[in-house]
C-alpha cells in the first residue's frame, strides 16, 4: 500500500466515532470487533464531515467526495501505516515490555528526561495491537525521543509490535503471571517478549531475573544488554539502603560515572525496581546523575486512571495532574467531554500548566485547537510559557493566567477567582504540584468512599452483549441509584454505549436522569397517578401493571390531549409481584382494544428464580406462560410490541429465550456468582483508620461491651458504621477488612459511624491507612453472607453520605 499518497498525508487516525474532533483531517478505520462493527458509523461520520475511510466491507450507499481504501484487514492496515510512519524518524526509541511496571517506568522516564528531550510517549497504558500504532502515529518532526510500551497476551503478537515500534533501546521490566493464559511455559512468554528487542542497540534488565537473563543469553542478546542488580556480576552493581523517612539510597557503580549515590522517594521494592530501570535508561541517553537526582524528587506513584470527584460549590473535578503531554491531554479531554454531558448547564473548565517540552509553540497551537473543538469555556493557565502564548486561547470565553501554582492558589484563597457549577479538568506537569490545587478544589467529605470503575462496568456490559443475538435489544437497570453505584454517572456511560432503554423504579429517579442530560428512553417500573404530570413532562415511559393504573393513565392522557404515549405492560407469570395474571388477560385485551391514547411499547414479565438451577422447571413454565399470554395480546390487538422476560441470570441460563429484549441488572455491576462470564467488580468500598489504641487483656470495646479483649492487642477505629451500610451483623469477628494486604477481623459491635478491627497481626497499620471493606465480587458476597442478605442489599445499603468516586482505567 502506498502510504506516501495524499490519502495518508497529515491525517489523524480515528477508531472510535464518538471521539471525532477534526473531520477534515480524519481517516476512520472501521474495525470489526466483539463489541461493535465500525462500518455502522460511516454514515454518521460522513454527516459530520469525515471523507476518508478504511473499510473491509463495501458500502451499500453512495457518498459524494468520499475516498475509501478497501482492505481485508483494517487493523493490519492501521498497523502498516504506523510502521511506515515510524520509519520516517531517526530518533532514539525506547520500548518497554514485561509483566508489570511498564506504564510506571515510561512515565518516570518521561519525567526524568522531559527537560532535555522533546518526548513522544504512549498515552496512559496504550500497549496493545491497537494502542501501539495509535501511539506511534503521534510522532512528529519536533520529537527527538520516543518512549512506548508494548504488551502481549498471545504468541506471535510481539512480531507485529516490533515492526511498528522498531525500537533502538529496550527495557524488560520483569516477568510474572499477567496474561499467562496465552502462553505455555514462562520461558515461552519471555521468548515472545524478547522479539521486541531483536534489533535494539541496548537492552536494560535486572540481573536477578534469572529466567530473563538465561533467555537473553540464549537469544544472543547478551552483548547488547545492560544488566543492573545487587549481584556483583551485574554490569551495573547497586547497593540499596532503605531510610526511615520512606526514601531509599541507591549506590551505583557505573562504567562511565563510576560510583555515585541517588536517593529515590520510595521504599517498596516494586517502585525501587521501576525507578532504577528509568535511571539506567536515562544515564544511557546521556543524562548525568546530578540531572537525574534533581528530577527524582518529583516522582510519585503514577495514577493509572482518570477519576471524577466532587468539588466545592457543586463542581466536579477530573484530577489528572501527574503530567500534561499532548497525547495525555487528548485522552483527558475526551473524558472531560463525556462526563460533562450530564452537566450541560455547567461551565467546562480546564486548568493547565506549562508543557515541559522544547518546541512548545506548535504544541500550544494544537492544544488551543483541541480545547476549542471540545467546547471549553474557561481556561486557567499556570506557567510563564502559557502566559507568553496566551493569545492562542483568545477564542475561549474566559481566560486566566498565573506565573506559578503559588500565585494561582493565592488567587483562590483571596477569591480573586472562584469556582461554581463547573466540570474541571486538572492537567499539570509534576513540578507544578497540581495536587495542591486538587486538594483546594475538592469537597471535604466523609473519609469512607465507594469507588466505581466505569471501565469494569463497560467490560460487564459487553460480556453480556456478546451473549445476545445481533437484533436483541437491551434494557439496563439503573434503579436504586444504579444498585448503589450512582445512577447519573452509570446512565451516562450506558447512553454512551448505546443501550436501548434504561430502567428505574420510580419517577423521581427518571426525572433526575433527564435533568442531567440522559436522553434515551427511560422505563419507570412503579408509578402512581400523582406522578403522571412529571412522568409526561420528562418523557418517561410507565409500566402499567393493573387495571386501576391503566385506566387512570388513559384518563390523564385524554384530559391533556396526549396520544400515542409509549407504555409497557407487565404480566405476572409466577413472580407474585406486580402485573396482570393469566385470568385477567382477556379483560386486559378488551380494555386495550378501546384505549386511544397509549401505544404499547413492550410486554414483559419477571423471572422469580432464574439464578437457581433447582427451580429450572418453574422458570420454563414462567417463560412458556409468558409466551402464550403475550402472543394472545399481539394477535388480538394486531400489534408488534417488544417482548422480554430475561434478567441478568436469565441471559446466562436461558439464552434461547432472548425474545426481542433482555433486562440487565445486577450482572452489570459484576457481583453475579456465575463463573461463565468474565465479569469485573465495579464497586470498591474503602474507609480509613481514625485511631489505633492499645487494649489490654480483659478490656471491652464498643457498645454493650461485646468486644472482649482475650490478649493484649492493637485495635484500630475505622470511619465506617451501620449508617454507611456496614450492618451490625458484620461486627464481633464475623467479617474482616483488608489493611496493607492483610485481613483484620472486626471486634465489638458496629457503631452508627465507626467500627473496630483488631490489627495486632498487622504491625505496619497506622492512622490514615486505607482499609478495603470489599474490592471484588467474592468479598461482596462474603459480606452479604455475613449480614445474612444478598449482594443487592449490600450495594444498595451504602448510604448517600458515602461519596462515589468514578474512574476509568
Amino acid at each position: 500500500m502506498d502510504f506516501t499518497a495524499e490519502f495518508w498525508k497529515d491525517k489523524i487516525a480515528l477508531i472510535d466515532s464518538r471521539k471525532l474532533l477534526f473531520p477534515e483531517q480524519t481517516i476512520f478505520f472501521a474495525l470489526q470487533g466483539n463489541k461493535v462493527d465500525g462500518h455502522a458509523f460511516v454514515e454518521d461520520l460522513y454527516a459530520k464531515g469525515v471523507r476518508y475511510f478504511v473499510l473491509s466491507t463495501p458500502l451499500t450507499k453512495k457518498y459524494k467526495s468520499v475516498q475509501i481504501v478497501y482492505t481485508p484487514n483494517v487493523q493490519q492496515t492501521l498497523q502498516s501505516w504506523a510502521a511506515f510512519h515510524r520509519q520516517q524518524f531517526d530518533i532514539p526509541t525506547i520500548a518497554i515490555t514485561g509483566s508489570n511496571g511498564k506504564t510506571t517506568i515510561k512515565e518516570w522516564l518521561f519525567q526524568l528526561l522531559q527537560g532535555q528531550f522533546n518526548i513522544i510517549k504512549s498515552p496512559k497504558s496504550y500497549n496493545s495491537q491497537l494502542g501501539v500504532p495509535l501511539s506511534v502515529l503521534g510522532m512528529k518532526s519536533n520529537h527527538d525521543l520516543a518512549i512506548f510500551e508494548a504488551g502481549i497476551s498471545q504468541v506471535n503478537e510481539m512480531t507485529k509490535l516490533e515492526s511498528i515500534l522498531q525500537p533502538t533501546i529496550g527495557i524488560f521490566s520483569n516477568i510474572g503471571k499477567a496474561h499467562a493464559a496465552g502462553f505455555g511455559r514462562q520461558t515461552q512468554k519471555i521468548h515472545e517478549k524478547l522479539v521486541l528487542f531483536k534489533n535494539c542497540k541496548c537492552l536494560i534488565y535486572r540481573y536477578e531475573h534469572e529466567k530473563i537473563r538465561d533467555e537473553i543469553v540464549a537469544r544472543g542478546l547478551e552483548s547488547r544488554a545492560i544488566a543492573w542488580g545487587v549481584d556483583k556480576a551485574a554490569d551495573i552493581p547497586i547497593k540499596i539502603v532503605k531510610l526511615d523517612n520512606g526514601t531509599t539510597e541507591i549506590n551505583f557503580t557505573h562504567p562511565v560515572f563510576y560510583e555515585f549515590l541517588l536517593v529515590v522517594p520510595f521504599s517498596n521494592q516494586a517502585a525501587i525496581e521501576n525507578c532504577i530501570h528509568a535511571i539506567i535508561a536515562g544515564l544511557y541517553l546521556g543524562a548525568t546523575p546530578q540531572q537525574i537526582q534533581a528530577q527524582l524528587q518529583y516522582l510519585k506513584d503514577v495514577p493509572m486512571r482518570l477519576e471524577l470527584k466532587e468539588g466545592i460549590n457543586q463542581c466536579h473535578i477530573i484530577d489528572d495532574s501527574y503530567n500534561n503531554d499532548f497525547e495525555g491531554v487528548k485522552i483527558a479531554m475526551d473524558f472531560l467531554t463525556q462526563k460533562h454531558k450530564k452537566h450541560t448547564n455547567y461551565t467546562k473548565t480546564v486548568i493547565l500548566s506549562d508543557i515541559v517540552e522544547s518546541n512548545q509553540y506548535n504544541l500550544y497551537v494544537d492544544i488551543a485547537a483541541l480545547l476549542q473543538q471540545h467546547g471549553v469555556q474557561r481556561i486557567i493557565g499556570v506557567g510563564e510559557e502559557l502566559i507568553r502564548q496566551k493569545w492562542l486561547f483568545s477564542t475561549i470565553a474566559e481566560t486566566y493566567f498565573y506565573t506559578d501554582t503559588d500565585t494561582f492558589l493565592e488567587a483562590i484563597n483571596l477569591e480573586d477567582i472562584t469556582f461554581s457549577q463547573e466540570t474541571i479538568l486538572l492537567k499539570g506537569a509534576r513540578q507544578f504540584e497540581f495536587e495542591r490545587v486538587a486538594q483546594q478544589l475538592k469537597k471535604r467529605v466523609h473519609s469512607t468512599m465507594l469507588e466505581i470503575s466505569l471501565t469494569a462496568l463497560e467490560n460487564n456490559l459487553y460480556a453480556y452483549k456478546r451473549k445476545l443475538q445481533p437484533n436483541t435489544k437491551l434494557m439496563a437497570m439503573v434503579k436504586a441509584s444504579a444498585y448503589g453505584s450512582g445512577s447519573v454517572e452509570v446512565a451516562q456511560l450506558l447512553q454512551y454505549h448505546h443501550v436501548d432503554y434504561l430502567g428505574v423504579a420510580y419517577v423521581d429517579e427518571g426525572v433526575a436522569l433527564r435533568k442531567r442530560g440522559i436522553s434515551i428512553p427511560i422505563v419507570v417500573m412503579n408509578t402512581a397517578p400523582i406522578e403522571f404530570e412529571l412522568l409526561c413532562q420528562y418523557q418517561l415511559q410507565p409500566v402499567l401493571y393493573g387495571f386501576e393504573i391503566l385506566m387512570a393513565f388513559e384518563s390523564y392522557l385524554q384530559s391533556n390531549s396526549n396520544t400515542n404515549y409509549p407504555v409497557h405492560i407487565e404480566l405476572d407469570t409466577g413472580m407474585g409481584r406486580l402485573g396482570f395474571v393469566a385470568e385477567q388477560v382477556p379483560k386486559l385485551i378488551e380494555a386495550l382494544s378501546v384505549l386511544q391514547c397509549i401505544q404499547i411499547e413492550s410486554i414483559f414479565a419477571h423471572l422469580a428464580a432464574a439464578d437457581e438451577a433447582k427451580h429450572g422447571a418453574y422458570t420454563y413454565l414462567q417463560i412458556q406462560e409468558f409466551e402464550q399470554l403475550a402472543h394472545q395480546i399481539k394477535e388480538r390487538l394486531s400489534i408488534t410490541p417488544i417482548l422480554h422476560i430475561l434478567n441478568s441470570a436469565g441471559i446466562i441460563h436461558y439464552n434461547n429465550h432472548q425474545m426481542d429484549m433482555v433486562r440487565l441488572g445486577i450482572g452489570l455491576y459484576g457481583v453475579s456468582r456465575d463463573l461463565t462470564l468474565d465479569l469485573q467488580s465495579v464497586a470498591k468500598l474503602k474507609t480509613t483508620i481514625l485511631q489505633i489504641k492499645t487494649a489490654t487483656k480483659g478490656q471491652t470495646i464498643g457498645y454493650g461491651r461485646q468486644g472482649e479483649i482475650k490478649k493484649d492487642s492493637r485495635i484500630a477505629v475505622l470511619a465506617i458504621g451501620y449508617a454507611d451500610g456496614l450492618l451490625r451483623a458484620a461486627g464481633n469477628g464475623n467479617f474482616a477488612m483488608k489493611i496493607n494486604g492483610q485481613l483484620a477481623p472486626t471486634i465489638g459491635n458496629i457503631c452508627m459511624d465507626m467500627c473496630f478491627v483488631d490489627v495486632s497481626a498487622i504491625p505496619t497499620a497506622k492512622v490514615g491507612d486505607t482499609v478495603i471493606v470489599f474490592d471484588d465480587k467474592e468479598r461482596v458476597h462474603q459480606l452479604a453472607d455475613t449480614m445474612n442478605t444478598i449482594a443487592y442489599e449490600v450495594l444498595t445499603n451504602i448510604n448517600d453520605r458515602v461519596p462515589r468516586v468514578f474512574y476509568e482505567d
